[in-house]
């Protein structure tokens, strides 16, 4: 079968489906310019990583306030406006950040007011069939990136190619899920079906049930929605947490992060600058509120101080070796989660090892944000053809807010006049109604 003939677009977003190719296809769409990108994904569904075959689906509620929704400027898109298939406004009542700086926040901010999981994935796939964003996904996933002289080559792993002036690169976390560089000699050698990265896991209850499971991991929200869910899906579960009792609060940082004019701000300091406040702000790991709770209710038995030293395969299950309070520990369980988080090294990225090769490609190389992109001064990865990192990718150019939604709605926009200068997209000519300015939405 011959290759796929593919259109050339000025714009192509890679992990189209997530957040910011929704974001981006409204953000354009609102300028007539829905012609001028693709959204590459070979997802079948929108938000993937919030789905329930993606790595959150462990999480009940998000995090996130009101503010960190698709309106982009256009109150009728508003996570709170939105109504479901029966009428229903699910959303209506979420918190908003301005709530969140309070200091009570944590006792007041009930689960009624936060984001239900499911429901935000429903409104974000309402929107995306109304507003037409799957005529501009192309299902497929991207096999390599190349360097050409109009700007990137994309070739995709079904076959075919079109060629793309802009890359928007958005593919998440969840090519970054690892282990602990310590644990990696140890845990390549247990067996694939007893231990599993806890984001990745098989989470049937017919695994699960009756079954002992091991969750290693820290005070980080992930470690605990994994460790109750298993729980409540009949598994017998020790949460093993490197660290003491969790925090609990309602935001994982401060509220100033999620504010579009700080990240502007912040954008625009010197790189060395930027990379200083990143390393000077502590964040400490959290969850929140009533996490420790949920977990005790469902029958979770947590460590607290236990320092994982080796686990082994032992008869067709794996023996955990740790040392806590009270010392030396061995059990064993017949399952094992690892829920380490994640390690963001974009340049090992299969599809983009080519073309970062021979130094291209520059990375930070120490403090908080290493091994993420080093960026021009319009949010470009240094030293390629345009290439703009969003999500966890930008942390160090967007800051915390990176890490969250508000990389979607807040920091896109942003970014947004050099990517379109980058295609040779002109908006005033063809935008079909008056966009509001990311700025002066924010103030």
């Amino acid at each position: 079968m011959p290759p796929r003939s593919l259109p050339d677009v000025p714009i192509t977003v890679i992990g189209g489906r997530g957040p910011h190719g929704l974001a981006l296809h409204l953000w354009m769409r609102d300028r007539g310019l829905e012609g001028a990108y693709a959204l590459v994904d070979p997802s079948p569904a929108w938000l993937p990583l919030y789905g329930d075959d993606g790595p959150a689906r462990f999480t009940t509620w998000l995090r996130s306030p009101r503010e960190l929704d698709f309106a982009l400027g256009d109150p009728a898109r508003a996570m709170t406006a939105w109504r479901d298939a029966d009428g229903r406004t699910p959303l209506a009542d979420v918190y908003a950040l301005a709530e969140a700086a309070d200091p009570h926040a944590n006792a007041v901010i009930g689960p009624e007011r936060r984001v239900c999981r499911r429901s935000f994935v429903r409104y974000a796939g309402d929107l995306a069939r109304r507003s037409g964003a799957d005529a501009h996904v192309v299902h497929d996933a991207v096999a390599a990136l190349r360097p050409d002289a109009a700007g990137w080559r994309v070739e995709l792993a079904g076959g075919g190619s079109f060629a793309t002036r802009v890359v928007l690169l958005a593919t998440g976390m969840a090519p970054h899920l690892r282990v602990p560089l310590p644990w990696e000699p140890w845990w390549r050698h247990l067996p694939p079906g007893s231990a599993e990265l806890a984001l990745r896991a098989d989470a049937r209850v017919e695994r699960l049930r009756g079954r002992r499971l091991a969750v290693l991991g820290s005070s980080n929200v992930a470690t605990w929605e994994a460790a109750t869910c298993a729980a409540r899906l009949g598994a017998e579960v020790t949460l093993l947490c490197r660290r003491g009792a969790p925090i609990e609060r309602q935001l994982p940082f401060d509220v100033a992060w999620f504010d579009q004019r700080t990240i502007h701000r912040f954008s625009l300091l010197d790189p060395r600058e930027r990379l200083r406040r990143l390393k000077k702000t502590h964040v400490p790991k959290s969850t929140p509120p009533g996490s420790r709770a949920a977990a005790e209710a469902a029958g979770v038995r947590i460590v607290f101080d236990a320092r994982v030293r080796t686990a082994t395969e032992l008869w067709g299950g794996v023996q955990v070796q740790w040392r806590d309070a009270g010392g030396e520990r061995a059990e064993r369980f017949d399952l094992v989660w690892a829920s380490t988080g994640g390690d963001p090294r974009p340049r090992e990225l299969p599809f983009l090892r080519d073309a970062v090769g021979q130094g291209r490609g520059p990375v930070v190389v120490g403090g908080p944000a290493r091994n993420l992109p080093v960026t021009d001064a319009c949010g470009r990865w240094q030293q390629l053809p345009p290439l703009y990192p969003l999500g966890h990718l930008a942390f160090p150019r967007a800051g915390f807010a990176a890490t969250t939604l508000a990389s979607a709605g807040r920091y896109l926009p942003l970014v947004m006049p050099s990517v379109l200068a980058d295609a040779g997209v002109d908006p005033g000519r063809r935008a079909h109604r008056a966009a509001p300015d990311p700025l002066e939405v924010a103030a």
